[in-house]
């Protein structure tokens, strides 16, 4: 493989060298602009920088600062010194968008590299750090999509925040035990990253580092490594199990599920396990945020003993087809269950209290459903493209329900994404003033109710008069209902 892409490399450097896409200019043909600002939002101001080769530079406190490279070089040998200083630095932005750049030479005696420094430079295949760097800056090889080698000196203890976004040609990495910290994004949407070796001396891995890395099979976490940050491994579509060196103090695995050391955490059930079932283990009272996102193979789960679910805890769950939240938890927050395309039947515990925004957002199978007394939330869009969720039974203790959270989808011929009603959806109120008022702007042309005495409600909606008797059973509402036709008077 390795042999492959160096060839690539080789051939792309030897067409841009032999003049294909144009010869290197001189120095006399540079240009300097005046503090410009580049993609990234760095400010660079070149103005009175002296010409070197391709390159531009000023003086620095221990040397030389290259500061630029002009845009159309394929090359860049940099020069140990200049004017007989040592060349110790690599300004911000300095090589950014070096579209045929292919080849780099760093002098021995650079310490520090400035943000986004490479980033954008799309032909760049391999990188040698010189021994003695001591700091990169974020975004340093950002969006360099051919780069698929780079040696990490002994010297530097950090990879900073988005060092390798989007490198989506790196097949392999090993980060060294010198590194103690991962930056957030630093391995941010690698898409042929396979393997990713963590030396024992990481300490910190921080948020999305490793996040939409969609061929990364396996993931070994050493006993050093006592913090993650948020979402590190989420959209890891291909992660098939965790693994945890035994004298980590904070994590730990379970049947390759990632859990915190204690075991009352659940923190990733990895995106690609086979298993079409799971059962939460005894101690595990808490699903963290994401923690099962994208594991499209589950298909039943028992959360029994759970009583906190994380924010977008099951989104994208496609072949889940039933859930039982249990007693204890009142609140599930964010798109808890959207997506769950293949849910028909969820049950909800008589202590929930709020279901919020996207909960149960294009569960399109979803069609048995009781929501019980003591419900106040209900949020925005929550059951929002539930299209097979036809009878709706609102309790009175409701007050609050969001913008489109019942009674609304998307068509597939909308033009954009047009909400619609749900013309066959019948919603029985118990007496709720938050879901009249809710009521009186959905279908506010054909949609006409009252709730009468003796729990007794009318409701008229396309010349259909409904006569719905609510009757109270272990404080669930089942609904009776008979029809007759009528004319409607204007």
């Amino acid at each position: 493989m390795r042999t492959w892409k160096q060839l690539i490399c080789g051939l792309l450097g030897t067409t841009l060298c032999a003049g294909l896409l144009g010869a290197v200019p001189a120095a006399a043909a540079m240009t300097t602009e005046n503090a410009t600002e580049d993609d990234s939002g760095i400010s660079v101001d070149t103005s009175g920088d002296a010409a070197y080769d391709v390159f531009t530079y000023r003086g620095n406190d221990t040397g030389v600062t290259i500061t630029s490279c002009d845009t159309s070089a394929t090359a860049a040998n940099l020069p140990e010194e200049i004017d007989g200083k040592p060349v110790t630095e690599i300004g911000d932005a300095a090589f950014m968008n070096c579209q045929f750049l292919t080849s780099l030479t760093i002098p021995s005696h650079v310490t520090k590299i400035g943000e986004s420094a490479f980033s954008d430079c799309p032909m760049l295949c391999t990188v040698s750090l010189p021994e003695g760097l001591r700091e990169l800056g974020k975004g340093t090889f950002e969006s360099c999509t051919m780069l698929s080698e780079v040696n990490i000196p002994s010297t530097l203890t950090e990879l900073p925040e988005a060092a390798f976004y989007n490198c989506s040609y790196f097949p392999s990495f090993t980060v060294p035990a010198n590194i103690q910290t991962i930056g957030s994004e630093a391995f941010y949407s690698c898409t042929a990253l396979q393997e990713v070796t963590l030396s024992e001396g990481i300490v910190s891995i921080g948020d999305y580092a490793f996040q939409n890395c969609q061929v990364l099979e396996t993931v070994s976490l050493p006993a050093s490594c006592t913090t993650l940050g948020n979402y590190v491994f989420d959209g890891c579509q291909a992660l098939t199990a965790f693994s945890v060196a035994p004298e980590n103090p904070a994590y730990q695995e379970q049947d390759g599920v990632l859990f915190t050391a204690d075991g009352e955490t659940l923190l990733r059930y990895p995106q690609a396990k086979a298993e079409t079932s799971y059962t939460v283990p005894e101690g595990c009272t808490t699903l963290a945020d994401w923690s099962f996102i994208g594991s499209t193979a589950l298909e039943q789960i028992n959360i029994d003993g759970v009583t906190a679910i994380g924010e977008d805890c099951f989104y994208y769950c496609t072949a889940l087809k039933s859930i039982t939240v249990p007693e204890g938890i009142t609140e599930l927050n964010g798109a808890v269950f959207a997506y769950c395309l293949s849910m028909e039947e969820a049950t909800l515990p008589s202590t929930i209290r709020k279901l919020g925004n996207h909960c149960f957002y294009s569960c399109a199978k979803l069609k048995k459903l009781e929501l019980p007394d003591g419900l106040t939330t209900i949020g925005d869009q929550c059951f929002y493209n539930c299209v097979a969720l036809l009878q709706m039974n609102l309790p009175k203790s409701i007050t609050e329900i969001g913008e489109q959270a019942i009674g609304y989808y998307t068509p597939s011929d909308a033009k954009d994404n047009e909400a619609k009603e749900i013309d066959q959806l019948y919603v029985y109120n118990d007496g709720s003033e938050a879901v009249r008022k809710y009521m009186q702007h959905w279908r506010a042309n054909t949609y006409k109710y009252w709730l009468i005495g003796g729990g007794i409600t009318v409701v008229v909606a396309g010349g259909i008069v409904t006569l719905i008797a609510v009757h109270q059973s272990r404080n669930k509402i089942r609904p009776t209902s008979r029809h007759a036709s009528a004319t409607k008077k204007k």
